[in-house]
């Protein structure tokens, strides 16, 4: 993962400034879920709403669509400085070799690290490395706070994630090892189709596709079986994780429920756990998912690494 933290710290103006508007959303977003806790109980003992606590929650929701622009332009820009960094490293790489080892490069190999390794790692970079940071910092910060709100009720609700973090640590497992037999047929897959590039003249001229393409057909047959395996393997794992998910916000409508109607818990503080329940159950309902992407990612950076010259 050596070239995943050079990409990093090529940018890392821009990450550390991400990573700090992330702390100052999930922030504003606990001030807004308090803040509309007040407005509902307010509501629910039949007294008027004072001007100021509706211009406060105006205040609230614009600072909070301010810091989430600001952050998701930073994010882009710095994941797309790393894509920029990681593409030039290539180049460099290639660069930098003496001419008689450039041509002794292989057109379909070059090919499919561009279009595979390169690209894959690009696309994780993008797609997945800051919404895996806002998730954890969310599932930290709320379950804190939450826990500084109503320690009992925070307790009673999550008591099932330990039950979750042991099945995703035993997903993460399968998982990863079907993306690594993914990525192999893939390899295997790309390097028939880069035999089949260089002997184009010759199989033209001779007529030989059908005779050469069986390597190939069976190379694209097994890539597709294990990814199928794979897809396959992840959609049941993320079900049951679904499923999982659900119990301890059945426990919190229980829990909560029940201390709401006997007047240890108001209707607002039980709306705050009601709507903060995804930031801690929905990052545990969705690890089987974000395992997967970064066992690819991973394997993608450890091949690659070596053709990438910061």
């Amino acid at each position: 993962m050596g070239l995943a933290i050079k990409l990093i710290h090529t940018n890392k103006l821009f990450v550390v400034a991400v990573a700090c508007l992330s702390l100052a959303a999930v922030a504003v977003t606990l001030w807004w879920n308090r803040h509309l806790a007040l407005i509902i109980d307010m509501v629910s003992a039949g007294t008027r709403l004072p001007v100021d606590v509706i211009t406060i929650a105006l205040v609230i929701m614009l600072v909070m669509g301010v810091i989430n622009f600001i952050k998701n332009y930073l994010a882009g820009y710095a994941c797309e400085g790393m894509s920029h960094s990681l593409r030039m490293g290539y180049a460099r790489h290639i660069a930098d070799q003496p001419f008689i080892e450039i041509e002794k490069l292989n057109a379909g190999e070059q090919m499919s690290r561009l279009q595979n390794e390169i690209n894959g790692v690009s696309g994780y970079l993008n797609n997945n490395l800051f919404q895996l940071f806002d998730d954890i910092v969310r599932f930290i910060v709320t379950l804190v706070w939450l826990m500084s709100v109503n320690a009992y009720l925070t307790v009673a609700s999550n008591l099932l994630g330990v039950v979750i973090i042991v099945y995703v640590a035993w997903s993460s497992k399968v998982i990863g090892a079907a993306a690594e037999r993914g990525l192999a047929f893939k390899e295997r897959m790309n390097r028939q189709a880069g035999v089949l590039i260089e002997m184009f003249p010759v199989i033209r001229l001779y007529d030989a596709f059908g005779f050469v393409s069986d390597g190939y057909k069976t190379a694209v047959g097994e890539w597709r079986s294990a990814i199928t395996r794979m897809e396959r393997v992840k959609a049941w794992l993320m079900s049951l994780s679904a499923i999982l998910s659900c119990a301890p916000l059945a426990v919190l409508l229980f829990a909560g429920g029940h201390m709401a109607i006997n007047g240890a818990l108001s209707v607002g503080t039980l709306y705050i756990f009601i709507n903060l329940s995804g930031n801690v159950s929905g990052v545990m309902m969705n690890m089987p998912g974000y395992i997967t992407s970064f066992w690819q990612f991973a394997a993608n950076v450890k091949r690659v690494a070596p053709f990438v010259k910061l």
